[in-house]
């Protein structure tokens, strides 16, 4: 009976890795995809599954572009885990930001009406209805900063001790644990060019 129950836990497994979300379209320097199943090598064109998490190395560089376009590009000393991804059926993406930095542009997944696009992060949520925006450990590992670059609709962040909005390109927010994200300020011209440096 366990080895049965075993064999049904690894088919389940092998269905939920293989269904394709994703594909590389730079991988410069170490990247790699790490699922449930096996730790993968990417270069240009290897597919990005379901329950992947997305690791890059030292200098490294990455962009995938998901099956409705949403693109999403890392830079280096990264880990990105795609949890949910589903806009046949549903328009559902659930990420997870561990560390490093990282740019999304949404495609076609939140052009619906109530669009269920999050993305975890060790400090706080950040929902997304269509945009643009940059998020990462910019100046240290101890906090998380957010700007959203260009967008129609706003990006919420929250975490257990407050919730702030942003709808003005070219401002951001700060998390930190322990306490709500900081109230959006407009950031200068050397923090955003220090941001989009971690991922160009």
């Amino acid at each position: 009976m366990k080895l049965v129950l075993l064999s049904l836990l690894v088919v389940a497994g092998s269905c939920f890795a293989n269904t394709q979300v994703a594909k590389v379209i730079i991988a410069k320097e170490q990247v790699t995809a790490t699922s449930p199943i096996k730790e993968r090598q990417l270069k240009r064109k290897s597919k990005i599954y379901k329950a992947d998490t997305l690791t890059t190395g030292k200098h490294a560089r990455a962009q995938f572009r998901f099956t409705e376009g949403t693109i999403l590009t890392l830079g280096e000393n990264t880990q990105f885990a795609v949890n949910q991804f589903e806009h046949k059926t549903t328009s559902e993406a659930h990420f997870e930001f561990i560390k490093g930095a990282f740019r999304v542009v949404t495609g076609e997944i939140t052009k619906v009406t109530n669009p269920n696009f999050k993305i975890k992060t060790p400090m706080g949520s950040i929902g997304i209805r269509g945009t643009d925006f940059w998020g990462g450990n910019l100046y240290n590992a101890d906090t998380i900063d957010i700007i959203l670059l260009d967008s129609e609709h706003p990006i919420v962040i929250e975490n257990e001790f407050g919730r702030v909005v942003i709808s003005t390109p070219r401002t951001g927010t700060t998390l930190e644990k322990g306490k709500p994200p900081s109230k959006p300020e407009k950031w200068s011209e050397k923090k955003l060019a220090d941001a989009v440096k971690t991922i160009q």
